[in-house]
C-alpha cells in the first residue's frame, strides 16, 4: 500500500463507498456547519467524513474512538474506559455518560497489598491483575441506541478498513512500546505486531491487526454484546484468569453482563459571566478546574500579561490547592459521599483563597491540605494516575457537542492482548491501601467500583448562553492544568481557542515522561517556549523549576460569530476538520 494510500480515510455505508478524504494539512480549520477535533489525523478524517454523511456527534464519536482503539492502541480502544461529556443543543442539557472500567465482583481492598500488608509495586500490578471490565464499547454502543443517526454497523467499518488494511505507527505509539519492552514482550499477541523477530518495528510502519478485524466484524453485527456477554467477553475472562495465581482476583463473563454506562453528575460553575460545564466525580478534574477559576476570578488577570509570571503563579497556586482536595475527596459517587457541593460552595472558595500568598508560593506540599473538616476529611492517598490517553471534541451540523477522554490507564494498559483487543491496567489507578493512618482512602478497591480519574472533558458556554468552547486533553495528572490554561486563555486574555493551546504549559506536580527513567516534581516548565524567560523570577518565587518537554495533546472547537473553529496541539499530531 503505498503512503498516499495511507492518508486516506475510506468509509463503506450500508448503500455505497463515501468518498475518501485526506488528512487535513493545517493544524487547525474553520466551518459553519460542524467540526472535528482529535489527537489523531485518522481519527480527525473519520469523524469529518462520517459527519459529511450526514451522522451526527454520537455517530462521529463512536466511529472515531472505534478507529483511535485501532491507531493508538497504546492509549485507548475497546478494552479500556472513557467519559463522554453530551450536549444537546435542542433541549440544552448536557449529560455525563461514564463508560469508565470496574473493578471485578472477585476484588478487594487489600488485593495489591503483599504479606506485610505492604503495597506492592506499580509494576507488580501492571499485567493480567491490573484488568478491570472495560467499559469504551458499552459506552459507545448505548449511546447511539439513544441518540445515533447512522446505521451501527457502517460506524464500525472504518476501524475495520484500519485494522485490515493498515496504518503508519506513529512516534509516540513507538515510543510507548520502547518504554514498556520489558513487560510487553511476553504477550504473544503483543510481540507479534510490534516485534519483527528481535526488533521493534519502527515509527512509520504499516500496522496491521487482523484479530482486531475480525472482532469488530462481529461487533459490527452484534454490537455490544459480543463483549458484555458473549465470545469476546468469555475469552478475555479465560485469558486474563489463566495468567492469574490461584488466590488472585478472577474475572468472571457475570462481571461482563453486569457492566452498566452510568450517568454522573454535571459540574456547573461560572467564570466571568460564562458557564463552565464539566464532568462529576469519578471524573475529578473537572470540580478541579471549576474550583481553580473561581479562585482566579478575584484576581484581575486579564489585566496581566501572558508573558508574565504572575498570572501563571496565580494558576499554579489555584491549582495546587484544588489537587488537594482532588486526592481527598475524589471517588466513584455510588461507593463514597463526595462533597461537590461543599467544594464549590462560595464561603469554601473564598477560604481557599486566602491561602495563596500575595508573592510566592504557599511552600513545599506537605504544607498544603485538603480544607474541608479534619475530622471528616478521608486520608490523602494519591496513587497513580492514567498515564496515557486520548481526546476527542465534535460540534454537529445540530449544534451538539461531544467532549470524550478515553483510556486504556497506562501506555499499552495492562500488556495483555486478547483477539487483538489490548487490555485496560485501570485496576492500578486504584489506591492500592484501603486506609492511612486510621482513616479511609475514598480511591480503595471495592468490587464494582470505579477509579479516580484526572480526565477533563469539559464545555464552556457563553454570557448569552450558547456553546462557546469544547475541550478536553490526554496527559495524566496535567489534563486540569492544560484545560485551565485554555479557558484563561480564551475568557481572560481573548485568544482564540488555537492561540490560547500554543500558550506554554507551566503547571506544579510531577511529570510522566514516555521516553524518561525518572518523574521530576516541582514547577514544569514547558522547554522550548517563551516561558524559558521566566525562571528567574519563578525561583526568586521559590519554586523549584524543571525545564522539560511538557506535551499536552488539547483538542478544542470555538464557536464565535457564527462560525466553528477546530483548534489543536501542535505538540502532538493532532488535527481538526470541519466545514
Amino acid at each position: 500500500m503505498s503512503v498516499r494510500s495511507l492518508l486516506l480515510v475510506t468509509i463503506v455505508s450500508s448503500a455505497a463507498i463515501a468518498k475518501p478524504d485526506p488528512f487535513p494539512t493545517l493544524p487547525n480549520a474553520q466551518g459553519e456547519r460542524f467540526m472535528v477535533s482529535a489527537t489523531n489525523p485518522y481519527v480527525t478524517s473519520t469523524g469529518y467524513s462520517i459527519l459529511k454523511q450526514g451522522g451526527n456527534a454520537i455517530d462521529a464519536m463512536v466511529a472515531m474512538q472505534l478507529v483511535m482503539g485501532v491507531v493508538e492502541p497504546d492509549m485507548t480502544g475497546i478494552g479500556g474506559g472513557t467519559f463522554a461529556l453530551y450536549y444537546d443543543n435542542k433541549s440544552k442539557s448536557f449529560t455525563a455518560y461514564d463508560g469508565r472500567d470496574a473493578a471485578p465482583a472477585s476484588a478487594t481492598a487489600d488485593m495489591f497489598l503483599d504479606s506485610n500488608g505492604k503495597a506492592i509495586s506499580r509494576n507488580d500490578i501492571l499485567g493480567p491483575r491490573s484488568v478491570a471490565i472495560p467499559g469504551t464499547l458499552k459506552l459507545l454502543y448505548t449511546t447511539h441506541q439513544q441518540h445515533g443517526k447512522l446505521e451501527w454497523k457502517q460506524l464500525v467499518q472504518p476501524a475495520i478498513h484500519y485494522a485490515e488494511n493498515g496504518y503508519a505507527m506513529n512516534s509516540y505509539t513507538y515510543d510507548i512500546v520502547v518504554r514498556e519492552q520489558t513487560r510487553l514482550i511476553h504477550d504473544p499477541e503483543i510481540r507479534s505486531l510490534y516485534w519483527n523477530v528481535k526488533e521493534i518495528r519502527p515509527t512509520g510502519t504499516n500496522m496491521t491487526n487482523p484479530k482486531m478485524a475480525v472482532v469488530l466484524k462481529e461487533i459490527a453485527q452484534q454490537g455490544d454484546q459480543y463483549m458484555y456477554g458473549g465470545p469476546l467477553g468469555r475469552h478475555i475472562v479465560e485469558t486474563v484468569n489463566a495468567r492469574l495465581d490461584d488466590h488472585e482476583a478472577k474475572l468472571t463473563l457475570e462481571d461482563f453482563t453486569n457492566y452498566k454506562v452510568k450517568q454522573r453528575d454535571i459540574v456547573k460553575s461560572q467564570y466571568r459571566g460564562h458557564d463552565i460545564i464539566s464532568f462529576g466525580y469519578p471524573a475529578s478534574g473537572g470540580v478541579l478546574v471549576s474550583q481553580s477559576l473561581e479562585m482566579l476570578e478575584k484576581s484581575d488577570i486579564a489585566n496581566m500579561a501572558y508573558t508574565d509570571a504572575e498570572p501563571w503563579r496565580l494558576m499554579v497556586e489555584a491549582m495546587r490547592l484544588a489537587k488537594e482536595d482532588r486526592i481527598a475527596y475524589a471517588g466513584d459517587p455510588s461507593y463514597v459521599d463526595t462533597p461537590v457541593k461543599e467544594l464549590l460552595a462560595e464561603d469554601y472558595i473564598d477560604d481557599r483563597y486566602e491561602l495563596i500568598p500575595e508573592q510566592g508560593n504557599a511552600g513545599n506540599a506537605k504544607s498544603i491540605k485538603p480544607g474541608l473538616d479534619e475530622a471528616t476529611t478521608p486520608a490523602s492517598h494519591e496513587g497513580f494516575e492514567s498515564q496515557d490517553t486520548g481526546h476527542i471534541s465534535i460540534v454537529d451540523n445540530e449544534g451538539n457537542a461531544i467532549a470524550m477522554t478515553s483510556t486504556v490507564g497506562t501506555g499499552m494498559g495492562s500488556g495483555v492482548m486478547v483477539d487483538g483487543v489490548l487490555l485496560n491496567a485501570q485496576m492500578a489507578n486504584f489506591s492500592s491501601i484501603p486506609t492511612l493512618n486510621g482513616k479511609p482512602v475514598q480511591n480503595a478497591i471495592e468490587a464494582g467500583k470505579r477509579p479516580r480519574s484526572a480526565i477533563t472533558p469539559l464545555m464552556v458556554m457563553d454570557p448569552e448562553g450558547q456553546l462557546r468552547l469544547v475541550v478536553g486533553s490526554p496527559g495524566s495528572s496535567q489534563i486540569p492544568g492544560y484545560v485551565l490554561k485554555t479557558i484563561v486563555g480564551v475568557v481572560d486574555w481573548g485568544l482564540s481557542a488555537q492561540a490560547a493551546i500554543d500558550l506554554p504549559n507551566i503547571q506544579y506536580g510531577t511529570k510522566i515522561d514516555r521516553t524518561k527513567p525518572y518523574n521530576p516534581t516541582g514547577l514544569l516548565v514547558e522547554k522550548r517556549t517563551f516561558a524559558e524567560s521566566l525562571v528567574p523570577e519563578f525561583n526568586d518565587m521559590g519554586y523549584k523549576v524543571h525545564v522539560i518537554p511538557v506535551i499536552s495533546g488539547l483538542n478544542a472547537i470555538e464557536i464565535k460569530d457564527k462560525k466553528i473553529y477546530g483548534a489543536t496541539d501542535r505538540r502532538r499530531a493532532s488535527t481538526s476538520m470541519g466545514e
